[in-house]
C-alpha cells in the first residue's frame, strides 16, 4: 500500500497516511467522480504519475466521505478499504 486517505465531499483529506503527494492528489481528483458513483477501482492519472485506487463511500450524518486505498494489490485495497471505512463509521459515529 502506498497511502490510505479519507476525504469529505470537497476533496479535502481528513484523515490520510502514507505518501503525502498521493493523499492529495487522490483525494482532490476523486472528488470529481465521487458525486456520481458510489465506488471505485481503477487508475488515476496525475502529473506524470499514475496511481491504482480504490474508493468507497461511507455515509455519516447526513455527510458523505470517501475512503480510498493507495497501491498496493487489488487484494489489499480491498482489505483495506473495508477496515477503513468500518473504523470510520465506528469513530464518527454519534
Amino acid at each position: 500500500m502506498e497511502a490510505m486517505v479519507i476525504a469529505d465531499s470537497d476533496g479535502m483529506p481528513l484523515a490520510s497516511s502514507g505518501d503525502a503527494y498521493a493523499c492529495d492528489e487522490v483525494a482532490a481528483r476523486m472528488v470529481l467522480v465521487g458525486p456520481r458513483i458510489s465506488s471505485f477501482d481503477g487508475t488515476l492519472l496525475g502529473d506524470n504519475k499514475l496511481w491504482n485506487v480504490e474508493m468507497t463511500k461511507v455515509r455519516i450524518d447526513g455527510s458523505e466521505l470517501l475512503v480510498c486505498a493507495v497501491g498496493g494489490t487489488a487484494a489489499a485495497r480491498k482489505k483495506h478499504i473495508a477496515r477503513s471505512a468500518a473504523g470510520a463509521l465506528r469513530i464518527l459515529a454519534v
